[in-house]
């Protein structure tokens, strides 16, 4: 077992990040993310004529993004421009995504988990976690 991808590392790795997150934060200090892209979310998604991402990206969060920036307990959130036109986009990422915390081109946090993507369910999954949606097809089935 890779001590790395246990849930105990994922727990204490985001626990890390929030904490470190939250400080800068609270001291007015800028910072810059490296993050693993396959689990960040982009509303509006970015069209991939303006930008496509590789595995790792970096965020520099500062003026209008720093002051747009939301944390919670297990992401952080906020606007950034992207390409040329400056595509407007709320970015969340998973702090568990984040492979390093930069300040000043001084490394703050460096975390070896790598998340797995968010597998979204499909409708039936969805119908058959609710209890009534299960009697009624069974009702039907018999029928």
């Amino acid at each position: 077992m890779n001590l790395f991808e246990t849930q105990e590392y994922r727990e204490l790795s985001i626990k890390h990040n929030y904490n470190i997150i939250s400080y800068l934060i609270k001291n007015g200090v800028g910072f810059s993310i490296i993050c693993h892209t396959n689990v960040i979310d982009f509303n509006p998604p970015i069209p991939k004529e303006i930008i496509e991402f590789g595995d790792l990206v970096r965020f520099d969060i500062f003026n209008y993004t720093f002051d747009s920036s939301v944390l919670n307990e297990d992401s952080l959130t906020f606007e950034a421009g992207f390409g040329e036109e400056n595509f407007g986009s709320i970015v969340t990422v998973p702090l568990d995504a984040i492979y390093q915390i930069i300040v000043d081109d001084l490394i703050l946090s460096l975390n070896y988990f790598k998340p797995k993507p968010k597998i979204e369910p499909n409708s039936m999954e969805i119908l058959l976690k609710n209890p009534e949606n299960l009697k009624l097809l069974r009702k039907n089935k018999k029928a």
